[in-house]
């Protein structure tokens, strides 16, 4: 089979990054147009609607009580077989081995020649979506997202839960790992926050009806003002800190003066 990307990288030890080429960008699109005809995402899959994280994290601030967990390396742990069997009550058997073996890549240098979702490709993203849904963890979040004084969002592979309740708090925790284990998806150890009156996600600090936008990241965004004159570019930057928190918007304003 011909290459499908133009250029593969590294993004950090064992990510890689797929450049599809342009037959593969319009085959993605088409793959990605049928699957948003025949699959309805959750109303709490962030990245699949209007509003994106910010809109994720202000689901929850009505709470007092957060969780925030991370899968790691999330397309890597889907595989060419996971994409045929969750499509099969979609497609046909042999359509959803199709689009698998057309969705996936080799794994590079991996010696038990694995075949996975790469990052890049157009359809990946909701590719990896439909698996999340229909694996363990997937069913465990829907009937958290359907029980009263829970939130739940999830954006591609960040999961935050929040609720008033620190007892249920650490059993949903324990479940959530549990269930993580169960769909075979590895939970980030280094991201994982257990229940607390505040996390972060995003370079956002959230806690009960407020969002933070984290002090190294605001700094970033005064720093890129200062050095790149464009109007369009500052507003873009004052667009979204007010979207989080429009009192560090004014005081970002407030610098530029």
């Amino acid at each position: 089979m011909e290459p499908r990307w133009d250029s593969k990288f590294e993004l950090k030890p064992g990510k890689w990054v797929f450049v599809p080429n342009g037959d593969t960008i319009e085959l993605g699109a088409k793959i990605k147009d049928e699957l948003r005809e025949r699959w309805k995402a959750p109303a709490y899959y962030y990245h699949l609607r209007q509003g994106g994280h910010v809109a994720a994290l202000k689901a929850h601030l009505g709470q007092t009580c957060f969780i925030h967990v991370d899968i790691e390396n999330f397309f890597q742990r889907i595989n060419r077989s996971r994409v045929t069997r969750v499509l099969k009550g979609m497609y046909s058997y042999a359509e959803a081995r199709d689009i698998a073996n057309l969705s996936t890549v080799r794994l590079p240098e991996d010696a038990q020649k694995r075949y996975i979702l790469p990052y890049g490709f157009v359809q990946s993203t909701l590719l990896a979506s439909i698996c999340l849904r229909k694996s363990a963890l997937g069913n465990y979040l829907k009937q958290l997202s359907a029980t009263d004084g829970i939130e739940v969002s999830v954006y591609v592979d960040d999961i935050i839960i929040s609720l008033n309740d620190e007892a249920l708090a650490e059993n949903i925790f324990a479940d959530v790992r549990r269930m993580a284990e169960k769909s075979g998806f590895d939970l980030n150890q280094k991201k994982e926050q257990r229940p607390a009156d505040k996390i972060s996600a995003f370079n956002i600090e959230l806690s009960q009806n407020s969002l933070h936008v984290l002090p190294d990241r605001w700094h970033a965004f005064l720093d890129a003002m200062r050095q790149d004159g464009n109007p369009h570019r500052h507003q873009a930057i004052l667009g979204y800190v007010d979207s989080v928190n429009p009192a560090q918007a004014n005081q970002l304003q407030a610098e530029m003066l």
